[in-house]
């Protein structure tokens, strides 16, 4: 039996980091929408009427959380844009409703994580995909109860639908794997409102991604695609997985003014800025708001996010000749539309 020396057995390995951007030459700089054209995707927000079937877990939403009916809708228009194209037509609005039951469960999340920093709370609903919680919402408090109760009823509404898509039992594996990587990102944006020390660039990058919803959505797409060729997944997830990390840069550098009034520091803005030196956690400790703020703007944090975004986006294009079952240039605008969803409703969601 062989065996292998020490210096064998510890040899260096070279490990690329996950979802960091391909190195390019130096880029031309980033073109952003012109205003025109962000007022024009805003447009079709505002003209959005949802899905009948949608509103009464709208209204249910209402009852229980702060967000407005703007987003919903900003919602329905985000997972059109970005479906992907081999979705089955007849399929097209059960799977984009199904989408947003996805965020609105996102949010539902999030906002305990972010916001609420009731970690038992929190735990009890990251264990959605185990089943059993009803039965110990005895254990919550009795002004979370309700809050409790309609995020499992989302989940289960999720479920539901989705169980009844065609190739459901095909992906069910992989769409439980997404769904554990959104509950593990809320996991982490708890902690680091817990402990603000702990904030740095690189676990941003590989966690806060999933809790933009995008590699579930493209899954249950999947899941309504007959005739998407199974061989091209790595190359799908491949373009989907920086596609989630465009949407994500979308949303930090849209909301990261409102989330400091709230002090929570999750954006990649406050990563940078403490990577940079612009920022201190003392100073996050302090919550002095101007001050923060005008680091940020000085440091011109938002901008490097958006040169990584025309980064990601080269990446979209390089892998789009090489797959065939979906119209991968479409995906790729699709996320041109996107930035401009997020660019015109800073404030607003």
């Amino acid at each position: 039996m062989s065996t292998l020396s020490v210096s064998e057995s510890f040899a260096p390995i070279a490990i690329p980091l996950v979802a960091s951007p391909p190195r390019q030459p130096a880029a031309a700089p980033l073109r952003l929408p012109s205003e025109q054209e962000i007022k024009a995707e805003i447009a079709h927000v505002l003209q959005k009427q949802l899905n009948a079937d949608l509103m009464p877990w709208v209204d249910g939403y209402a009852q229980v959380g702060k967000r407005n009916l703007y987003l919903w809708k900003w919602v329905r228009q985000g997972v059109e844009v970005t479906a992907l194209s081999c979705v089955e037509p007849e399929l097209f609005d059960r799977v984009c409703d199904i989408k947003v039951l996805g965020v609105v469960l996102d949010v539902l999340l999030d906002d305990i994580a972010d916001q609420n920093r009731d970690v038992g709370l929190l735990e009890q609903l990251l264990d959605l995909p185990y089943g059993e919680q009803r039965k110990r919402l005895g254990e919550v408090p009795a002004e979370e109860r309700a809050y409790a109760e309609f995020t499992l009823d989302v989940w289960q509404e999720i479920k539901r639908r989705t169980f009844q898509l065609p190739l459901f039992q095909k992906y069910s594996t992989l769409w439980r794997y997404d769904y554990l990587q959104l509950f593990n990102a809320m996991r982490y944006s708890h902690m680091i409102n817990q402990d603000i020390a702990l904030l740095n660039l690189p676990e941003h990058d590989v966690y806060l991604p999933h809790n933009m919803h995008i590699m579930i959505s493209s899954t249950v797409d999947l899941m309504a695609s007959p005739a998407f060729d199974h061989q091209e997944l790595g190359l799908l997830r491949d373009m989907v997985w920086h596609a989630q990390c465009m949407g994500r840069i979308g949303n930090l550098v849209t909301t990261w003014e409102r989330e400091l009034g709230d002090a929570d520091y999750t954006s990649g803005v406050y990563a940078r800025a403490i990577a940079q030196g612009d920022v201190t956690v003392q100073m996050l400790l302090d919550h002095d708001v101007p001050k923060i703020a005008a680091a940020i703007r000085a440091g011109q944090h938002e901008e490097f996010f958006l040169q990584r975004w025309g980064q990601y986006r080269q990446r979209l294009a390089d892998l789009a000749p090489r797959i065939h079952s979906v119209d991968a240039q479409k995906l790729v605008t699709g996320y041109e539309r996107l930035i401009r969803l997020h660019l015109g409703s800073r404030g607003y969601k």
